[in-house]
């Protein structure tokens, strides 16, 4: 495949799957947890969650995370360019304008009440960054002794542009 192959497959991974796991950290001890993250225009990835979730804890104190978008119901085995791994830099979404703009991706049928979101509210939303984008280039099954990789690096630029 080419680059822009990878990039309209990447694309069509996030465009099918609403579902990230979103893996986090504090003090070497790892964490790993589901969310809706929808992306903007931008391919940032924005969320809600409670804040005393351990994962929001980890992000606001290191903000590396690393994401996961697949469908869990393919076939074992079948998963050639179909998990999209994400790098990114994760953050608490502060900015009012910024709130409003994440609820109107995540909540799109509901009026904008952003008084859990920020301030003393018990939740918050959170926006990740890619920093680098992969898509994985081999099954399971498809390993030799020599594979070398698992994963082809994808342009986040190239993702941004077929998802325009």
């Amino acid at each position: 495949m080419n680059d822009i192959d990878l990039a309209n497959r990447a694309a069509g991974i996030l465009e099918n799957n609403l579902y990230s796991n979103i893996a986090t950290s504090k003090n070497d001890v790892p964490w790993n947890t589901p969310v809706t993250a929808l992306p903007d225009m931008n391919l940032n990835f924005y969320w809600s969650s409670w804040v005393q979730a351990e994962h929001s804890k980890n992000i606001i104190f290191n903000s590396s995370v690393f994401m996961t978008f697949y469908d869990s119901t393919r076939a074992r085995g079948t998963n050639n360019l179909m998990c999209l791994y994400l790098k990114c830099t994760a953050r608490e979404v502060s900015d009012v304008s910024e709130a409003e703009k994440a609820f109107a991706l995540l909540y799109p049928d509901d009026h904008v009440d952003l008084e859990n979101f920020l301030g003393d509210g018990i939740k918050r939303f959170f926006c990740a960054e890619p920093q680098q984008a992969w898509l994985n280039c081999l099954s399971e099954k498809e390993l030799e002794p020599t594979t070398l990789k698992m994963r082809t690096e994808v342009s986040i630029e190239g993702i941004k542009n077929a998802m325009a």
